[in-house]
């Protein structure tokens, strides 16, 4: 019952209908499905691995010092003192860095200030002193503070979390914050990402910096990859009102760095250095640094957009400088002069380690190096906000389309159909992608090919459905051959046909007339089918074809419509089959009989068998018409089959039939002109298949017969009589057919033949 359903083209179509709604509404939310968002993943990844940034500012942009490995050998464990984090920020601004971020934070007091040394002193008398005057000393932190103050160009980092902290938030105007909360109902906060809770630097060192930008980016939940770095983040102390908007570090320090290219704006509800895009309806198109739009998704964040260039080994140098040798004096100085320079670490025991599309692993600084890089070239992957509706209308277009079109033309042509509009879909992708522009083209795809799947597998299944209910209708009618040629090509339902090499059976019941008037209709037809049952499935066992019945008669033929190079052999071994599917029919027949109290009449079947060519196809008026063969081929196997009865065999066949399965047990009958033909015809008979014909005894019984054949043309008539009581005593079922003989004999003897005979016998009758 619901295959039936399925199959029907409104039941198709609402099922279709129903996954392309379902597709279209799983990335209608802002946040689609995990799965969709792996697929989306997937689309990004795979433009930026095969089609980079090209890194236009390499050698002049962007510098990393390095606390690597070597550097914590020389230099000693981290954390390392504050005041030589000041002498590494000096020594880069003599260096002639345009600005310095610090890649960490400086959120708990140096261990290693003198005042925390003095409590770590013995509480002696001897040590009070010592004591005394550490804690008079300046701390680790305020030296660092006077230090980064004196370079003037550092820009120091913050985290979000999402737990309360003790860290404070100090306000100042490079870093977005007001004395008073800018955000109200008449100018209300812009629509970002929230950063709840902060660990900051301590108050001191932030108020010293030029700037503190954040440096949190949040991997893709699904693997962990960074792939959107936020820019700008609504800020409210513990969780409260948004108070501030604070940048990220690698937007600072391309600020701090330009900070004598332009007049830092100061606006109420705005970031200072810093203008918010928005659109009508409050969402965030950019943020304008330096005159200069920096595009952004409307929640302010940034694709990264990555080249690469840093993770490669061998360009380690030409970007990489480590930390000792700046601390040194030895750091070249064409590596930081002009450059916008990032502190951070690629040591592993520092765990600032991160993974993009291109590098599984790398240091977390190098995704600041890639954002400012872009920031400063304008090299952005952009997501139209209009873009999804786009991917939408073509989503809905091609799937309408592949719905509609597929049951109309054939599964190859919409496969390549399909197949061409994914390749345009993907190049106009990749066209986007090297404009600027990010298209997601993998979860249109996706949808495409599953709509088309579905649609090509419900087609089948109502073609396979129409296929069945042909079968049904069909199959009491024709045989299974026929009905899959019709199946696989209705156009055969037409009139007309083509010439072919076949093998054409006639089949009747030997005195029918007399056995038909002993029994009544009902015993009649019961009687048919009993006798016509076996003979058909003794055809359509050996790919024959049944062409029609006639009473008690039927015409069958191989090699039509589906090929079949061995018909001959087919129809053989089909009559072979005949004769022995008669015995348990005759027995039912008799036991039947004798219960009844009437005369047995044993079922005896003529059958003749003729190869060659002949006319088949759909014949008869374009209203009424039947699969059927005509021609001389079919006219000769018909008066075969007559002759079967006269020569007292159950069967015979022609010469060509003959010629085709030499290996079966056939011996020759005569040279027969039957009624209608001028031309005789060698006939023969079919006793059995190969196996019978490799025995012995019929290969002495042959040899026999084809001697008394050869005196009775020869007219040695006692040679031919002594043989045919040779041949009747090792074949008693041929018995009529040496009788026959013998009748000729005794005729030519009285009259006998004159010296143009040549063996010919010319039947009488049919």
């Amino acid at each position: 019952m619901l295959m039936a359903v399925l199959s029907k083209r409104w039941a198709q179509l609402t099922i279709l209908l129903i996954l392309l709604g379902v597709g279209i509404s799983l990335i209608l939310p802002e946040k689609p499905p995990s799965f969709i968002a792996r697929l989306q993943q997937f689309n990004y990844d795979t433009y930026n691995v095969h089609m980079p940034r090209d890194p236009a500012g390499r050698y002049r942009d962007v510098a990393i010092v390095d606390i690597d490995e070597e550097s914590l050998r020389r230099v000693g464990q981290w954390p390392w003192p504050r005041p030589l984090m000041g002498d590494l920020a000096l020594a880069l601004r003599d260096l002639g860095a345009k600005s310095v971020a610090f890649d960490m934070t400086f959120s708990e007091p140096d261990r290693l200030s003198p005042e925390r040394m003095a409590d770590t002193l013995p509480n002696s008398p001897d040590m009070a002193p010592v004591a005394e005057v550490l804690k008079k000393m300046p701390t680790n932190d305020s030296v660092f503070a006077q230090k980064i103050g004196q370079a003037g160009n550092v820009i120091t980092g913050f985290v979000t979390e999402t737990t309360p902290t003790k860290s404070i938030f100090v306000s100042r105007a490079p870093f977005c914050g007001h004395s008073k909360p800018p955000f109200n109902d008449k100018h209300p906060a812009p629509p970002l990402l929230r950063a709840r809770y902060l660990v900051t630097s301590l108050p001191e060192i932030t108020r010293a910096a030029a700037g503190n930008g954040i440096f949190t980016a949040e991997p893709d939940e699904q693997d962990g990859i960074i792939r959107h770095v936020p820019l700008l983040l609504d800020y409210g102390e513990n969780g409260g009102p948004v108070t501030d908007v604070l940048p990220a570090l690698s937007l600072e320090a391309l600020r701090v760095s330009l900070r004598d290219e332009f007049q830092i704006l100061e606006k109420m509800g705005r970031c200072a250095g810093y203008d918010i895009d928005e659109s009508d309806i409050g969402t965030v198109n950019g943020i304008t640094l330096a005159k200069k739009l920096v595009p952004t998704d409307s929640w302010g964040k940034i694709n990264v957009y990555y080249h690469g260039y840093y993770s490669h080994p061998e360009h380690y140098n030409d970007i990489y400088v480590p930390a000792w040798q700046v601390l040194e004096k030895k750091a070249p100085a064409d590596k930081i002069k002009g450059k916008i320079v990032l502190v951070g670490t690629s040591s592993i025991g520092l765990l600032d380690l991160r993974s993009s599309p291109l590098t599984a692993v790398l240091p977390g600084v190098e995704i600041h190096a890639e954002i400012i890089e872009q920031l400063l070239h304008d090299q952005y992957l952009i997501v139209h906000p209009d873009t999804k509706y786009y991917e939408l209308l073509f989503i809905i277009a091609v799937c309408l389309g592949v719905i509609f079109l597929t049951p109309v033309i054939s599964g190859g042509t919409m496969a390549l159909l399909v197949a061409v509009i994914l390749a345009a879909e993907i190049g106009g992708g990749v066209l986007a992608y090297q404009s600027g522009y990010l298209i997601d083209v993998a979860y249109p795809s996706f949808v495409i090919i599953v709509i088309f799947i579905m649609s090509s597998i419900l087609t089948n299944l109502r073609t396979e459905m129409e296929k069945r209910m042909i079968r049904q209708a069909f199959d009491r009618y024709l045989s299974p051959a026929l009905i899959e040629e019709l199946v696989k090509d209705p156009s055969r339902l037409k009139l007309g046909g083509d010439v072919r090499e076949l093998s054409v059976m006639f089949t009747d019941i030997r005195n029918f007339t007399t056995i038909s008037e002993s029994m009544d209709p009902a015993e009649l037809i019961r009687m048919m089918n009993d006798f016509l049952t076996p003979m058909t499935s003794a055809v359509l066992d050996n790919k024959g074809f049944v062409d029609k019945y006639m009473g008690d008669a039927m015409m069958t033929f191989w090699n039509a419509p589906v090929d079949d190079p061995y018909h001959a052999t087919n129809a053989c071994r089909a009559a072979l089959e005949m004769v022995e599917a008669l015995k348990p029919v005759n027995a039912e027949l008799r036991a039947r009989a004798e219960k009844a109290g009437k005369p047995f009449h044993e079922l005896k079947a003529g059958i003749g068998i003729n190869s060659g060519k002949a006319s088949v196809g759909n014949m008869g008026s374009k209203q009424r018409f039947a699969y059927s063969a005509l021609g001389d081929t079919v006219n000769l196997a018909s008066r075969m089959e007559g002759q079967t009865k006269v020569y007292g065999v159950t069967t015979m066949i022609s010469a060509s039939t003959q010629a085709l399965v030499k290996d079966f047990a056939c011996i020759e009958l005569d040279l027969l002109t039957v009624k209608g033909r001028a031309e005789p015809e060698r006939v023969y008979t079919l006793l059995g298949d190969e196996k019978l014909a490799a025995t012995p005894a019929f290969k002495a019984f042959a040899e026999a017969h084809a001697r008394m054949l050869a005196a009775y043309r020869a007219q040695d008539w006692d040679a031919a009589g002594k043989l045919i009581t040779e041949c009747a005593s090792l074949r008693p079922d041929l018995a009529a057919l040496y009788h026959l003989y013998a009748e000729r004999i005794g005729a030519y003897r009285a009259h006998p033949p004159g010296p143009e005979w040549t063996g010919v016998w010319i039947a009488k009758e049919k």
